[in-house]
């Protein structure tokens, strides 16, 4: 997207930094019991985070994807994100998740 849409090139950096933050509270609580005096705090932050990234996504860049590519070109997208759930991580304890995921995409 980076490329296709130089106009996102800032939210899509934002976006690494919040996919960033998700994953160490999501390793963080997976270290962790739920009965822990902090559980429920970083659950909480981890959904305000997670709801914030993703209302930001569909109201301000995807939009923006959408006005400057095509439908075939989205389509052709959203089959390599669904091929890429196939080798993308699925549990947030996995070493280095983040960067497997990403790995996935751009692969």
């Amino acid at each position: 997207m980076r490329a296709a849409v130089p106009d996102i090139e800032a939210d899509i950096l934002e976006s690494y930094e919040e996919h960033h933050v998700a994953d160490v509270l999501c390793s963080e609580l997976a270290a962790m019991s739920p009965e822990a005096e902090r559980f429920d705090a970083k659950t909480t932050v981890l959904i305000e985070s997670v709801e914030h990234h993703i209302e930001e996504e569909e109201e301000v860049w995807f939009p923006k994807v959408r006005e400057a590519l095509g439908r075939k070109e989205l389509q052709e997208i959203g089959q390599e994100m669904l091929n890429a759930r196939q080798v993308a991580p699925h549990h947030p304890a996995q070493p280095s998740a983040l960067k497997k995921a990403i790995d996935a995409l751009i692969s």
